[in-house]
């Protein structure tokens, strides 16, 4: 149980995208804090789409188990720093009182990539995207992340209120910077004052977030609902393995992060670097090579010998080279951790769940060191295979009987384009893949006029398509050796 009264703390951080992640992650770490040493720290969560979270959780006070499972070894615990859920197109006005309130000291932020708005493939806001072009003409009704925070700065300003700590914790590089930017540009279209008080008042933290969260299928939910002894709407599954690192760019009070384990250091990027590349990279790695290879979990693809020893040798031979040193990292055994906490059964995200919205993570994952190699001259075909990976997944999903669920909307026009290609017998050949990688908007220039890079795509994409997966590996392993 919590060991304290959440009744007897208030709200000191709003939190804007609560889902699973949230809840076994940011959430633990404040519920370690209110365990501890107290404090008016309890979140106010916030939901920009459905009322789904909200709806399992209100009728148990916002309660909620959490069950740990790694090795064979279960904890459950009950998490109680969550004090209410906000459902944002419900009650926009709710969500703007709640973080431009005088006892909001931070703010974080869990939406995925694809809730910041970006262009495709950049790091710049989408100011021709229909929700934000609402935010910015109707500032009072916003609908996403970048309106609402804009709102709440306004209001604050006005009300002659100081600012708050705004942490980032979605797996984009430079998450905090990246967020800075976003806001300030949709603010200098609405009113100029309000981009200057945010850069004075607002503390923008890069952060770096890590456990792997699954989502919470009925099987799941009913094995812990037995295993406690009582019905929880709400409960979830997750690694034991946690860890958060934040930039510590503070502006106002924030709790003890410390005291509970999170490292509190002043460049965040190098620790995003490591955790982008070699966690999230070889997580999608895993994710189109496994189903391609027949897998529906990410822990089989992890378990297959012939797809771990190509991950592991994409991390050593070509993402940690592009990684600085970082003193308290032993690369080698964070390495092999990875793939051990991969390998764990207890905790089944499926290789489609990981492989949804790839157009949005590919850029940080596995383009950045792709485009870093190319630049010093170096070979890069297991990065290379990762993408062949990719389109093969999405030529698959498109006309395999395996049907892959495409669940990226950027993804779209590459199946239609595909659709037109299908019946041309010389597919996939060399302009046709270098049509799609350009299509998808999200390769850099620098590997398009790459002739090593879409010749490499291309080779291993026809290897994948006309042998399958394994094929392709055995040949990419055989080339290392």
């Amino acid at each position: 149980m919590p060991g304290y009264n959440p009744a007897e703390h208030g709200c000191g951080i709003v939190h804007i995208g609560i889902g699973n992640f949230h809840r076994a992650h940011q959430a633990v770490y404040v519920d370690d804090i209110l365990r501890k040493s107290g404090g008016d720290w309890r979140i106010t969560a916030v939901s920009l789409r459905n009322p789904d979270v909200r709806d399992r959780m209100q009728s148990q006070n916002c309660l909620y188990t959490l069950c740990e499972r790694t090795s064979g070894r279960e904890n459950l615990r009950v998490v109680g720093s969550v004090a209410n859920v906000l459902v944002a197109p419900e009650n926009p006005a709710a969500v703007i009182v709640a973080l431009a309130a005088e006892s909001t000291h931070v703010v974080t932020v869990t939406v995925t990539e694809k809730g910041y708005c970006l262009k495709p493939g950049g790091r710049a806001l989408d100011l021709s995207h229909p929700d934000i072009e609402h935010d910015v003409l109707h500032p009072a009704t916003p609908k996403t992340l970048v309106g609402f925070l804009l709102a709440a700065c306004r209001l604050r300003r006005d009300r002659g209120l100081p600012g708050f700590n705004l942490l980032s914790c979605d797996n984009l590089p430079n998450n905090g910077a990246l967020l800075r930017d976003c806001l300030l540009s949709a603010a200098r279209l609405q009113d100029s004052g309000l981009a200057t008080w945010m850069l004075r008042e607002i503390g923008f933290c890069s952060t770096m977030v890590d456990c792997m969260v699954p989502a919470t299928s009925e099987p799941i939910a009913e094995s812990i609902q037995e295993r406690a002894g009582y019905r929880d709407t709400a409960c979830l599954l997750s690694e034991s393995f946690r860890q958060w690192v934040i930039e510590g760019n503070f502006i106002a009070p924030t709790p003890d992060w410390r005291s509970v384990g999170v490292s509190v250091v002043d460049d965040v990027a190098p620790y995003e670097r490591m955790k982008l590349r070699l966690l999230n990279g070889s997580h999608s790695a895993l994710a189109f090579i496994g189903a391609l290879a027949g897998y529906t979990c990410i822990y089989e693809a992890a378990a297959d010998p012939q797809i771990r020893q190509f991950v592991m040798a994409l991390m050593r031979r070509e993402i940690l080279p592009t990684l600085e040193t970082l003193p308290d990292i032993d690369f080698e055994r964070y390495c092999s951790t990875l793939l051990n906490r991969f390998s764990n059964p207890e905790v089944p995200y499926t290789c489609q769940q990981v492989a949804s919205d790839s157009s949005q993570k590919l850029p940080q994952r596995i383009l950045e060191p792709l485009v870093e190699r190319l630049r010093r001259g170096e070979q890069s075909p297991l990065l290379t295979g990762v993408m062949a990976a990719w389109l093969a997944y999405v030529f698959l999903g498109t006309f395999s009987e395996q049907g892959f669920p495409l669940r990226d909307r950027a993804a779209q026009p590459l199946v239609a384009m595909l659709k037109r290609q299908k019946n041309q017998q010389e597919f996939p050949a060399r302009d046709h893949v270098a049509a799609l990688l350009t299509h998808s908007g999200i390769v850099p220039a620098a590997l398009l006029q790459s002739e090593y890079f879409v010749t490499g795509v291309r080779n291993q994409l026809a290897l994948m398509i006309e042998g399958g997966a394994r094929s392709a590996l055995a040949v990419l392993l055989r080339e290392l050796r």
